[in-house]
């Protein structure tokens, strides 16, 4: 189950992603590689420490550790595991206004993010600024923050 820590902290992470992803931009190709991929691969690898350390559910758990801390659960017989159906949910009002909620974020951000860079780092080349991709890197990576949080949060009490 997802809590609010984790949703603020996963959208940090993707913020984070973001404005190394941007800031690179201005490195030469070789180094802009490198760098990009080490950032994709250090936060995944913190995301997968921070999912191990803190299993959200009791199968997360390897069964040795269940064995002796002497935690028990049903085990959902192979009938039950191939089953198809899924019972229906009910729509509300509510759940169906956060759904479109996140959709018009998400297609706001991916339209009008690239339009945005562009301007501003215009902006930030004219200005004479020492260096515009790292600013750029910082302000995309703040806004890819709030959009991911936002996300996060309607699934977290859409969960609740």
């Amino acid at each position: 189950m997802d809590t609010y820590v984790r949703a603020v902290g996963a959208a940090a992470l993707q913020g984070l992603l973001t404005g190394v992803w941007v800031a690179a931009g201005e490195l030469p190709p070789a180094k802009r590689r490198l760098s990009r991929a080490g950032a994709v691969v250090a936060l995944s690898g913190m995301a997968s420490v921070r999912d191990w350390a803190f299993p959200d559910e009791p199968s997360a758990i390897p069964a040795k550790t269940r064995a002796v801390t002497g935690e028990t659960r049903a085990v959902p017989d192979e009938a039950e595991m191939l089953s198809d159906e899924v019972p229906p949910r009910p729509i509300s009002k509510a759940r169906l206004a956060a759904t479109g909620a996140a959709v018009a974020v998400s297609v706001a951000t991916m339209v009008g993010g690239r339009r945005l860079e562009k301007r501003w780092l215009g902006a930030l080349e004219r200005d004479g600024h020492a260096h515009p991709h790292r600013a750029l890197g910082v302000r995309m990576g703040l806004i890819s923050f709030a959009a991911t949080l936002s996300q996060r949060l309607i699934r977290v009490h859409e969960a609740r």
